[in-house]
């Protein structure tokens, strides 16, 4: 998974793991069953509870119709999940543990290590584009959910503290004459910013009304750029 890009290129393209049975093929979940048929069984239902949990939202989404939509019996669902709770939450990690594993990768391969401070800047923004393009559906419910659940916004939080420090510890190495703990600060600070506008961009299920507030917009993604090379004072 290479870091460098056309400079004249849109962020949102790198080109994340997109297939959420393979997100979960390190879980416990699917280390469960034996024969091909029930991973098979399980597999659609993770694809069908991500779509419908995405499409139509976690509350109105009925283990019937995760059932329904990956053509299992509802009892087949239970055989695996204790609720939909419990449902959404190996979902979510398993993405989770994905994301991070290729994001780890990208931040420490030699290309980012031989990369220049604002070409790792651009890499941090476009981590955050693409996870934003390729995930929106069900980042928006993770986003949702960690309003009202402390678990989720601990755990989304802790990612997004990985994420800043391996661009920081980066950005820190190439940057020897700048003081390391205010540089971390300040690409942590950087992250938050730029995420939340990201965020609330995307986070009513059509993307916010009004131009440059999707996160398809190149040139919301370039004045973000802008902002981020700037407040850490990094040559444009």
């Amino acid at each position: 998974m290479p870091i460098l890009r056309d400079p004249n290129a849109p962020f949102g393209a790198i080109p994340f793991e997109p297939d959420p049975i393979r997100w979960m093929k390190d879980s416990a979940v699917f280390e469960r069953p034996r024969q091909q048929r029930s991973r098979d069984a399980l597999g659609r239902i993770i694809v069908a509870a991500l779509r419908l949990f995405s499409e139509s939202g976690f509350e109105a989404t009925r283990v019937a119709d995760v059932a329904a939509e990956a053509e299992v019996p509802v009892g087949t669902v239970y055989k695996h999940f204790a609720d939909k709770d419990a449902l959404l939450a190996a979902i979510v990690d398993g993405y989770r543990r994905c994301r991070m594993q290729e994001i780890r990768a990208l931040c420490t391969s030699d290309a980012a290590m031989a990369a220049s401070p604002r070409a790792l800047v651009s890499l941090h923004l476009d981590i955050v584009f693409s996870a934003f393009t390729l995930d929106s559906g069900l980042l928006r419910l993770i986003e949702r959910r960690r309003l009202e659940d402390s678990a989720t916004h601990q755990d989304q939080s802790a990612a997004n503290e990985i994420v800043a420090t391996l661009i920081a510890d980066r950005l820190v190495e190439k940057m020897p004459e700048r003081d390391p703990a205010q540089l971390r600060r300040e690409v942590h600070y950087a992250h938050s910013i730029i995420r939340g506008a990201v965020v609330w961009s995307e986070l009513p299920a059509g993307g916010e009304l009004g131009k440059g507030l999707r996160v398809t917009d190149i040139e919301f993604a370039r004045q973000a750029l802008l902002m981020a090379l700037r407040y850490l004072r990094i040559p444009e």
